[in-house]
Order: C-alpha cells, then structure tokens, then sequence
C-alpha cells in the first residue's frame, strides 16, 4: 500500500523556462508597409554613394542630391538635394518631401515642382521614391544651364535682336542695302506723339543740366580724372596763340646761338576772331587788297 510519487511535470529547468516562455508576448510582426519602406532604403543606398549622394536621417527619413552627371562626365550647373521623409502608410499614400540647396532659376524650380507632384500621384501604391529621382535627374539635365551675369543677360538679348547673328559676319560686305528696309518714320514716331509725357516738376531744365554739369566736372577733376585747365574747352583763338608760341619756341631752337635770346616774332590778326569793328574790318580788308 505506498503511495505513489506524483509525477514532476515540465521536465524540471526546461519545463519552467517553457512555463515562463508560455506567458511572454510573442514580438510584433513588421507591417508590410514597414518592410517595404526598408527594402526601397536597401535599394536606395545599392544605387546612391552613402555618405556622398545618399544621407540616412533615420529609418523613416533620408536625402538625397542629384545633379545631373553624377559621374562628371559633363559640369553640373544646377543641382537640388531631395529631402523624404516617409508617412506610416507609404507607398499607399505619399511621402513628405521637400527640395534643398537648390541651383536653378525660380521660374524651373516651380516646373520641378509640379513634376515630382505628378510622378508622386502617378506612382502611389508602388514604392516610388527611385521614381521621383530619376525624374528630377531627366529635368536637371534638360536644364544643366550655368546661370548668366545680368551683363551676359543683356549680351545675350542683343545678339537675340540682331537680325544677322555672329556666323553672319563674314558676309556684311556683301550685303545689298535696300531703302524699304528702313522703317516708315511715320510709324517710328507715331507712339512718341502718344506718349504719356512726364510732369513739367520732374522735367530737365537748361538751369538743372548747367548746375549738374558744373557739379560733375568739379568732382572730375577732385577724382584726378579731369584738370582744371581742361574743363573749359579752348577756343580757337587760344588755340591759335598756344600754336603760335609753340612754333616760335621751335623757331628759336633752329637759330644761330647770338639770335636765341631774341623773343620769336607771333602775328596775330583780330579780325581773323572777329574782334574788330565793322569799319576796322573793312578797313583792314581794303588795305590788305592795295598791297
């Protein structure tokens, strides 16, 4: 009549680590949403140099900068940094995105714009994020202009104007000039005359342009671009007269050494300045005719 042992159950430590396992929560899956954000990152960093195109933020958020020939094979003129940052449903909705260090005119950066709009909503359901790049890339590239001086601008629009370009210029000597090309001027001046005038307060006046004229010589010759002697211009009398004095002091070079001290002989003729009276002037005239 002994009674039985009980019977241990679970197999003693094994047994128990079961038990404790049993009561453990098992881990949360990853969603597909999640899984499919980390395969399109994987393939991401496989296409773009990590650390030179590729910037991981985190798991959920990453830039990436494009230009055009990410090989150098051509100068990169332009260029944007493609900023994403994953929403917990993507690809079934659109990620948060946004364009960094951009190099392009803003008039292309909104045509930019409303293309990775486009490819977003073109490309929902599906991971798309290679998808908006590669067509920022066929934009840039179609744009890879490097970006004009306001001085190159306006060389550039004068050439645009030009009826004949730069290859053309060989044939100007050839080129038959036609009195129907000209404009009627009629038609030239036709707008002049309906023209909105300015008012009479804001107009030049003769007075205004002396006062600025005198202004503008005075600081010329401040700056040492002018000299005070020069701003006045000769007339031809003074001219005449510094003529004269140079060509006698040429004379005086020329003579014997005991006729160098001797002052060179300078004609001047008033009448030639009109500084003689009417009847000195004819008076003058006649004589001269006599001799």
């Amino acid at each position: 009549g002994t009674a039985a042992a009980p019977a241990r159950s679970g197999g003693g430590a094994l047994g128990r680590a079961g038990e404790a396992g049993a009561v453990q929560a098992p881990p949360q899956p990853m969603s597909n949403y999640d899984e499919e954000q980390a395969l399109e990152i994987e393939a991401l960093t496989s296409i773009f140099e990590e650390g030179k195109e590729f910037e991981r933020v985190s798991d959920k958020e990453f830039r990436l900068k494009l230009v055009p020939f990410p090989a150098g094979e051509e100068e990169n003129h332009v260029g944007v940094t493609l900023h994403i940052t994953y929403t917990p449903e993507y690809p079934e909705t659109a990620p948060e995105w946004d364009l960094e260090d951009v190099r392009l005119p803003d008039e292309k950066l909104a045509t930019l714009k409303r293309t990775i709009e486009e490819t977003i909503n073109s490309s929902l359901g599906m991971a798309m994020v290679y998808t908006v790049a590669e067509a920022c890339q066929d934009f840039l590239k179609e744009n890879n202009v490097k970006e004009l001086s306001m001085h190159e601008q306006m060389m550039q629009r004068m050439q645009e104007a030009s009826p004949q370009g730069e290859g053309e210029e060989g044939d100007e000597d050839d080129y038959e000039f036609d009195e129907d090309e000209l404009p009627d001027p009629e038609e030239e001046w036709k707008g002049l005359a309906e023209k909105q005038l300015c008012d009479e307060s804001e107009r030049v006046t003769p007075e205004a342009f002396t006062a600025w004229k005198l202004k503008f010589e005075q600081e010329m010759v401040a700056a040492g671009v002018l000299k005070r002697d020069e701003v006045k211009a000769r007339t031809g009398k003074q001219f005449f007269l510094e003529n004269g004095r140079e060509g006698g002091a040429a004379a005086e070079d020329s003579k014997a050494p005991a006729d160098k001290g001797k002052e060179a002989e300078l004609v001047y003729n008033a009448a030639l300045f009109n500084e003689l009276d009417d009847e000195e002037d004819l008076d003058g005239l006649s004589e001269g005719d006599e001799q």
